[in-house]
């Protein structure tokens, strides 16, 4: 299908942009100590110029050297200084086609390096930041805030002096002016706090004070939140009143998110969330205002984003986590190469959980090279080998693919369905981004024509063939239970539950892993059933799971009606049900049918040990070397296939 609604020309004030595609901002933590700007953060910004995307958000930048700096390596517009390394990434992005805008930002409560000092409405505290090192939120004084205005003007003649061609102001996901906009983090009794007009003081004082430092013609952008889910905060009516007050104050734009980081999957969905969560409220104001509209917030696809332009639910499409998977995005859905596109599958795996949330740099569960933009190039192999991939799960695609490019002759053996692990989510609407990822896996096979022989490899066939080189992706094995199963109930593995064949009746799932509770998600959708979910241990999610789905999965399956019994053992399924034992207790449960999500175990070394035996390379990658998640299919397929 065609996305013509995305690409046509757009308008922000004096701005013309070739498309309707923004890059939404994304912490890299590219930037040096200082705030300045080195060749790590121009490469990543050059490179998403060069997909094709119509204008560029920057990361949030901080503007003063007091409490703004919310993160390490943070880019900063603090200083004069800042403009010299900002204005090489400008032009570099420019000679690309895009053009290229700063988001200035006050961390407010939200300054995760968790040093003192930290400013907000009032001392309203958020527990993940106050744990770092036991800082609390100053109240800013009116005099400090005298100050913060004063900043976000000077910082915003800087960045016009650098030759960016839009500032944008960051008033949402839990900054320092929603902290200021909320009743949530709000309980000033100045004019400050209390009323609407209050509230909304400190971001119209920035706005008047950056409209009186640089020249009209210059864009301004607000990034707001239409909420941030709180039950005592912003309520979507303010939201639209600030809206009406911010056009008549001189903003051009309206950059529409929701939540903020207490309410995380709200601010950066979780695949277990909806896509497109804040459309319902952009829609409430883009009626009430005559700027633009820019929507944000889990737009993965092309299909979705277009529909929004096409219908006229917003005016812009805002995408973050997408162009870290794919900075192609916007060229191949100009192409109409939708399946080309690498998808986002909003995991927040590389980019947070393994990536800023510990202190690297940005990253991306599908695309190893976010942050080394150039450091790894895919070059043509100096010899053309015979190459064998073991395994149809993401590793062995993936690799496949990746080897093929290089010039290798690639054969890829998979007995079962092709997707592995991932095939499990398709049909699921809660599991669609998986879905979409194993979709874009085959195809990619599919497309180079690589030959997929539909048979387990051995050994023997192996070294008959006079392969060169083998890559074993074969996954690990399916932890089996260690209690008596007998009797008539259906017992199957969460792996073999599909929306093609749904289940229906009293489901009880064994396992509250992760893979326990997104099954229990895909059953409930199915619309028939009653979930339960047995964990042994006291709580679900107890292993290596990404946080965000740690913190915020179990409420969505509270949502979903899915039951949960922890800290209770299942020691047999019978024709009766499954007898569960619970601080001494023992009880039957009844079941129609039973799934195990009993996770995995180490994969066996015998297929490389036979071949090495003969002499044949051998690489192993994914969860054949070790049981992991999507990221560690895609990381060691990238890098190894690069060595082959």
């Amino acid at each position: 299908m065609s996305f013509d609604a995305l690409f046509r020309p757009g308008r922000i004030g004096t701005l013309d942009l070739r498309n309707r595609v923004v890059k939404s901002p994304n912490s890299s933590a590219t930037a040096n100590m200082d705030g300045t700007v080195g060749q790590r953060t121009v490469d990543h910004y050059r490179r998403l110029g060069e997909g094709g995307v119509g204008l560029i958000m920057t990361e949030y930048t901080y503007v003063d050297d007091d409490a703004s700096k919310a993160i390490h390596n943070q880019p900063g517009m603090s200083r004069h200084e800042h403009i010299a390394g900002w204005g090489w990434l400008v032009d570099e992005v420019h000679a690309t086609g895009a053009k290229i805008g700063l988001q200035l930002a006050h961390g407010g409560r939200q300054k995760f390096l968790g040093t003192a000092p930290i400013k907000s409405a009032s001392d309203s505290s958020w527990d993940y930041v106050e744990a770092v090192a036991g800082v609390i939120p100053q109240p800013v004084t009116v005099a400090e805030i005298d100050g913060i205005v004063a900043a976000f003007g000077a910082a915003a003649l800087r960045a016009w002096k650098a030759r960016f061609d839009l500032v944008e102001v960051h008033a949402g996901h839990g900054y320092l002016i929603t902290n200021f906009l909320s009743p949530h983090t709000n309980s000033r009794t100045d004019e400050y706090g209390g009323s609407f007009e209050n509230r909304s003081r400190l971001l119209i004082r920035i706005i008047d004070a950056i409209r009186a430092s640089v020249p009209r013609e210059f864009p301004l952008s607000v990034r707001l939140s239409v909420t941030d889910y709180e039950p005592d905060g912003i309520p979507i009516e303010e939201t639209v009143r600030l809206c009406r007050l911010l056009e008549q104050h001189g903003v051009d734009v309206l950059h529409a998110s929701g939540g903020h980081h207490a309410t995380m999957e709200w601010e950066v969905s979780p695949w277990f969330n909806a896509r497109a969560p804040h459309r319902w409220g952009w829609e409430k104001f883009r009626t009430e205002v005559s700027i633009p509209v820019i929507g944000s917030g889990s737009l993965v696809s092309p299909e979705i984003a277009n529909e929004i332009i096409e219908s006229g639910s917003a005016d812009f499409v805002s995408l973050g986590r997408a162009m870290l998977a794919d900075p192609d995005w916007t060229r191949k859905a100009a192409e109409n190469r939708a399946l080309e596109i690498v998808p986002c599958i909003r995991c927040n795996d590389g980019c947070l959980h393994r990536g800023v949330d510990k202190g690297r740099s940005v990253g991306c569960t599908v695309n190893p090279t976010v942050a080394a933009e150039g450091r790894f190039p895919l070059v043509p192999a100096a010899v053309g080998k015979d190459v064998v991939v073991v395994g149809g799960g993401p590793a062995g695609l993936r690799s496949a693919a990746l080897l093929s490019d290089r010039g290798h002759r690639v054969r890829l053996f998979e007995a079962d369905e092709l997707g592995g692990m991932l095939a499990h989510a398709r049909g699921s609407v809660v599991k669609q981004d998986i879905a979409a990822l194993a979709e874009h896996l085959v195809h990619e096979v599919e497309r180079r024509g690589i030959e997929v022989v539909r048979a387990r490899a051995t050994v023997a066939d192996l070294v008959a063939s006079a392969v060169d080189s083998v890559v074993i992706a074969t996954g690990a094995p399916l932890r089996e239970p260690r209690f008596p199963i007998s009797g008539p109930i259906p017992v199957t593995h969460a792996v073999r539950v599909r929306a093609a064949a749904p289940l229906s009746g009293r489901i009880v799932v064994i396992g509250g892993g992760l893979q326990g509770c997104e099954t229990s998600l895909r059953i409930a959708e199915m619309g028939d059933a009653v979930v339960t979910v047995v964990e042994q241990q006291d709580s679900l999610l107890t292993g290596d799971e990404v946080v965000y789905d740690v913190l915020k999965l179990p409420q969505f399956m509270e949502r979903a009606g899915v039951r949960v019994r922890t800290g209770t053992r299942v020691t047999a399924v019978t024709p009766e049900g499954v007898t569960l034992v619970a601080g001494g207790d023992t009880e039957v449960v009844a079941a129609d049918t039973v799934v195990l999500a009993l996770g995995r175990s180490a994969a066996s070394g015998e297929l490389a040990d036979g071949l090495r035996a003969a002499g044949v390379d051998v690489h192993i990658i994914g969860s054949a070397a070790r049981p992991g998640r999507v990221y560690d299919a895609i990381h060691t397929a990238f890098f190894t296939a690069r060595l082959i």
